[in-house]
């Protein structure tokens, strides 16, 4: 298809105007740096540890997570935890997508084990060393070789889907979240807007 040549000069302006987006440069599983996310970064990076009785740490699928309304109370990307937040699961899931986002936190996707209900949950791990063995694991499942840059989520490859369970607790992602408040990612309607956090 052809297109006027005033069409092709206008967008070649347009996209060299525009700045690229910073690097995030990973240099190993636990060093990332550069990082630039900064919505409710108090609660992601939260560094408490599960309660020692089993019993207060609730068992929960992603697809029950999908069904989970929005948050009991308006959520800001400045917001404390609240409500729901503030307990612990056990999430078990099979792992469908590993991601390392624009902020280095790493993203597993997580879909029931069985895979017939609907919903995708995603786990964040922050880049912090109290999570260095977690992602050093989750690494270990790629064939990511470091130091590696991105100014985007780096979608990694990986073998076989393993089952996990992950202990932690849920987060409102208020970048996905659309404006009627409901438990839909914006544009990834697939994904529950509850995150996980470890």
């Amino acid at each position: 298809m052809k297109y006027p040549t005033p069409f092709i000069i206008a967008a070649l302006l347009c996209s060299t105007a525009v700045a690229g987006p910073e690097q995030v440069t990973c240099d190993s599983p636990c060093d990332c740096h550069d990082a630039h996310g900064e919505g409710r970064w108090s609660v992601k990076t939260d560094a408490s540890l599960p309660p020692t009785d089993a019993s207060a740490i609730q068992a929960v699928t992603p697809s029950e997570m999908f069904s989970w309304p929005g948050p009991d109370a308006p959520i800001t990307m400045q917001s404390e935890r609240t409500g729901i937040e503030n307990k612990w699961f056990a999430l078990t899931g099979r792992v469908v997508e590993l991601k390392v986002e624009e902020d280095g936190d790493l993203h597993i996707a997580l879909h029931d084990v069985t895979g017939d209900k609907p919903g995708v949950v995603v786990c964040e791990i922050p880049a912090q060393p109290q999570w260095c063995e977690i992602r050093t694991t989750v690494f270990s499942w790629t064939p990511t070789r470091f130091p590696f840059h991105t100014g985007t989520a780096k979608k990694l490859t990986f073998g076989k889907s393993p089952i996990i369970t992950v202990i932690g607790k849920a987060l409102w992602d208020v970048g996905h979240a659309p404006k009627d408040e409901g438990n839909r990612r914006k544009y990834m309607p697939d994904y529950a807007v509850w995150r996980f956090i470890r």
